[in-house]
This record gives C-alpha cells, structure tokens and sequence, in this order.
C-alpha cells in the first residue's frame, strides 16, 4: 500500500515549507490575546515555528533528537526570487537534519495569557523560532516550486523507498513570475511527479488570504470551492490525499468516512484552517515513523 513506509534513521522522511514573503503578507489577517492586530506573516512564522517544534519533539528521544526527518524552508517573496529562508545558525542551508535543527533554535521568553477559573493568568515560557515573519517584495512561486523540485529528486535518489516527501504552500496570492496560470500548474504537477517506491511527493497548498466567506479546506471537489478561477488553480495544484489523510480529515472535521477523494487544499484559510492544515499535513508522515510505536527500533 502506498504511504505506509516506516519512517527511521534508515529511512527517514522530509517536509519541505514554502512561504510567501510578498508584500501583500504585511496585511493584518488575526488579533493576538490583547486584541492587537497581526499580520499574515506573523500568523504563518509562528504556525510554522510551532510545527517545526512539534516535528523536533516527536523525535525526542533518552539520547537527544534522532534524525527521522530532513526539514526545509524556502521563503518567496523577499527579493524577486525564491530562497531558503532558515534564520539564525541555519541561515544559508538547505535540507537540514532535524537535530540540526533542534540545535539551532532560537530560545525566545515570551508571556502568554490563560483563563484559570474565568481569570486572566500570565506565565512567561520559552518557545524555540526558525522562521521570521517577511513581507517585502513580489511572490515567486514558481520558482520556490522549482526549488523544491531541484532539492527533492536529489533527496530521493539518496532515499529511494522513503516514506514520500510532503510540501506545504502557505500564500496570500497569485504567482507574479510567471506567464501564465498552465505554467504554474506544470511546474506543480512536475513537483508531485516526483516519487519513491512509496507513493509520489505530497503537495498540500494553503491560501490565507481571508475574506468575508467561511474557508474551505480539503475539498473533494472543485465545485466544493467558490467559482474563482484562482482556486480552481489551486485545486488543480494540490495533491490528492492518500487515505490515512482522509481517515483522519473526516475525524477531526466530522466528515463522512465514504469520502473517496480529498484535495490537499485549503481557500480563504483563517489561522485555525492554517494551523489544521499544517498538523494534518505533517501528522500522517509522523504517525508512518517507526520510533512512535517503538522507542528502541529505527
């Protein structure tokens, strides 16, 4: 069955994160605890630091972090190409082993707000970052697609039966560096054409740009979204899931388990869409790692 390879320091599995840094990322999009207004790229830097803190934990173990994932983040949008955007001790590399990773977090104190028997308590934590919120420039996705096509057949060669690599697209618009909408769509399918012995590469795209209509996330099919010809695009873009996404779509979104087809694509996304679709997206290659069920296998 395809997607059901075990993920271990053998075989380990790789996620690679694209990010708009357009301009148009600058707008507010979500109002943090004290009602102060924040930014697309604020929402998507912290979405992603959370998730690649969840990646890092999973893979904690007695002896420090095993390397289960390779993880990459290419950012489009602050100059007029795609780049990979890691900050700090990162800053300049590509594919990085997750326990490169957890060595080069950034430890930032920060006060967070509860409700403890309807009062307000502040606590200060430490919470670990990678990714800066940018907004600056145009939006190159295609060559951040591009990118991560050029990255990802080497990775394969070198993991051939690994579990198969996983994109997720987090954007605000429409690519500019292109000039037409079947060049995009050819740069994408070329990226999911991408494979190993156990399934093609997973393309899951996410568009934040909010709105007034509710979000539409994981659609069976292009009709579920709203007649914009973006979205369709972006429909046409997004893999479809294998089962075990679907399986656990349906449970977390209280669909019916019949459902035979599923696009990896969320429209008009809020913060809590966004925040979904990055645990479904990453949830399912987590689940395929062997170290889960077994702390002293892979």
């Amino acid at each position: 069955m395809a997607y059901s390879q075990e993920i271990s320091r053998d075989r380990r599995g790789v996620f690679i994160f694209l990010v708009d840094q357009s301009r148009s990322m600058n707008k507010a999009f979500a109002r943090d605890g004290d009602g102060r207004e924040i930014s697309r790229a604020e929402v998507v830097a912290d979405a992603l630091n959370r998730t690649v803190d969840e990646l890092v934990n999973r893979c904690m173990r007695d002896e420090g972090v095993r390397d289960y994932f390779d993880l990459a983040v290419i950012g489009y949008g602050r100059t007029n190409r795609a780049e990979f955007c890691w900050q700090g001790g990162l800053a300049g590399r590509q594919l990085v082993p997750i326990s490169e990773v957890a060595d080069n977090a950034e430890l930032v104190e920060t006060e967070i707000v509860t409700m403890i028997r309807g009062q307000p308590v502040a606590e200060t934590v430490t919470v670990s970052r990678w990714i800066k919120p940018v907004a600056e420039e145009s939006t190159p996705m295609n060559g951040a697609l591009r990118l991560a096509h050029a990255v990802l057949d080497e990775w394969i060669s070198r993991n051939p039966d690994s579990y198969p690599p996983v994109i997720i697209n987090i954007t605000d618009g429409m690519a500019n560096d292109v000039d037409s909408e079947v060049e995009l769509l050819g740069t994408a399918r070329r990226l999911t054409a991408l494979k190993t012995s156990d399934g093609n590469a997973l393309l899951i795209n996410c568009h934040i740009a909010g709105g007034d209509e509710a979000p539409v996330v994981f659609p069976e099919t292009a009709a579920d979204l709203p007649a914009d010809p973006y979205a369709r695009l972006l429909f046409e873009m997004s893999s479809e899931l294998p089962g075990r996404h679907r399986a656990v779509i349906c449970e977390l979104f209280d669909r019916d388990l019949g459902i035979a087809s599923m696009r990896g694509v969320a429209f008009n996304a809020d913060a809590g869409a966004l925040v979904r679709l990055l645990d479904i997206g990453t949830r399912q290659a987590i689940a395929a790692a062997q170290p889960v069920f077994d702390p002293n296998g892979g």
